[in-house]
């Protein structure tokens, strides 16, 4: 069994992710589940400027979008609930179908930088009040800008003791090192493989612990084929870790913080 904790829905910022592709490529590569989340709650665009009216998606629609989603494929998607720190607040309604639907939203997602919030800012307390609440892991895209910056997590994470950070990326565009690191300095601190280096994947096992890193992909962005980027990472990991340690990667870690 192989679970990808990082897979995205959604046509926005010229990516068009479609149910289709994200169901045919899991077939053709063999995974099993995948946990999903719709780019389409991105706030701001590639170069942090306001996206047109015209495009915007609200959080609710965004998200009632992946909940469409995961209903059609019981027992194979499952939804992470992408939140507007920026331009929008935990409303009734949205926490309502958060709650309403918790076998299908098994996580939070933020994407610091097309917010341009930080997960450490206080306006996103709200959302990670109700994960504590509902014992809601929360993925979190980490990269090398302000916004997004491994540090960030951390301090979340430090200020949420009982609320399961997700660093996915471990860092994009860097060495890894520092989100390695801080992953493996708080209990409640995890990282992915969304884009990192096999050796640096391994690394990351090797220093943080096997329970503390978990297979992601970004699926589909380079469409149906996105796995085939993967397959070295998991060749080279189920080779150099033990038996035990790859399943945790690869499924263990995953089935735990969402439930699966």
């Amino acid at each position: 069994m192989i679970i990808d904790s990082h897979v995205h829905l959604g046509t926005m910022l010229g990516f068009d992710l479609t149910e289709q592709d994200i169901i045919a490529s899991l077939e053709k590569y063999g995974i099993g589940k995948a946990l999903v989340s719709n780019l389409e709650s991105t706030e701001f665009g590639h170069k942090q400027e306001p996206l047109p009216e015209e495009i915007v998606v609200s959080e609710l629609e965004s998200n009632r979008r992946t909940l469409e989603l995961v209903r059609r494929h019981p027992g194979v998607l499952f939804g992470q609930y992408w939140f507007k720190p920026a331009t929008e607040r935990l409303t009734t309604e949205a926490e309502a179908l958060i709650r309403d639907n918790r076998d299908a939203f098994r996580g939070l997602k933020i994407h610091p930088y097309h917010s341009m919030t930080s997960v450490a800012d206080p306006k996103c307390k709200p959302w990670l009040a109700l994960a504590a609440e509902l014992k809601l892991p929360v993925a979190v895209h980490t990269a090398g800008d302000r916004f997004s910056d491994s540090v960030n997590v951390y301090t979340a994470a430090k200020a949420h003791p009982d609320v399961d950070f997700i660093m996915v990326h471990l860092g994009l565009g860097t060495d890894n090192r520092k989100a390695i690191e801080l992953v493996s300095s708080l209990p409640n601190l995890f990282g992915d493989t969304t884009w990192v280096s096999k050796e640096h994947a391994l690394d990351a096992v090797r220093t943080c612990g096997a329970n503390k890193i978990l297979f992601g992909t970004d699926n589909p962005i380079d469409g149906v084929d996105t796995y085939a980027k993967y397959t070295g990472l998991l060749d080279f990991l189920k080779t150099e870790l033990s038996a035990e340690e790859f399943s945790l990667v690869t499924h263990g870690n995953a089935e735990r913080l969402f439930g699966i």
